[in-house]
């Protein structure tokens, strides 16, 4: 690691990634919409341009290393990267949500006695860009949950808080 380089397997690790590549991954996921495969023959043409298909196969191993890779680097900003002992929690990884009503943090905390129970709708989107169908897993027993409920999926603890403050909200 120290090198820049991280390992894609744990104990015989003979394939390695630059920090460098799995930055440029996960930009390029984000801002450009690259699909992961399309990245991959990126990487093959740099390796060998002229024989990109004598570059051995190591798309999984890129598929394993970025999904760590991700979950490292969401932990380090969230101030979990360097104290293995602590726990980010449910829900510790997920961004602030500016746009999320939240009594007494971006809506006043007596928000009952200044508005009508008419003016204060609940919306729930499921997915507002249209493209969750095109994320279903074929195999989803197969998924392995890196921090399963510590992001915006939430889990069962949490359910139970935000059923809780959606009844609070409704005024129910």
């Amino acid at each position: 690691l120290r090198q820049r380089l991280f390992p894609a397997s744990i104990s015989k690790p003979k394939t390695a990634f630059t920090f460098d590549v799995l930055d440029h991954f996960l930009i390029d996921a984000l801002e450009c919409k690259t699909s992961a495969m399309s990245f991959y023959q990126k990487l093959k043409r740099f390796t060998n341009n002229a024989f990109p298909k004598r570059v051995p196969d190591r798309y999984r191993e890129l598929m394993r290393v970025s999904q760590l890779w991700r979950d490292l680097k969401h932990r380090k900003w969230f101030g979990f990267g360097h104290d293995m002992e602590q726990d980010p929690g449910d829900g510790g990884l997920a961004l602030f949500c500016p746009a999320c009503p939240q009594p007494g943090v971006n809506f006043p905390a007596d928000w009952k006695v200044h508005y009508d129970r008419d003016t204060i709708m609940r919306q729930y989107v499921i997915d507002g860009n249209f493209t969750a169908q095109h994320m279903k897993m074929n195999k989803p027993e197969l998924d392995v949950a890196l921090s399963d409920g510590k992001r915006y999926m939430v889990g069962n603890p949490l359910k139970k808080k935000v059923k809780k403050w959606t009844h609070i909200l409704s005024g129910n």
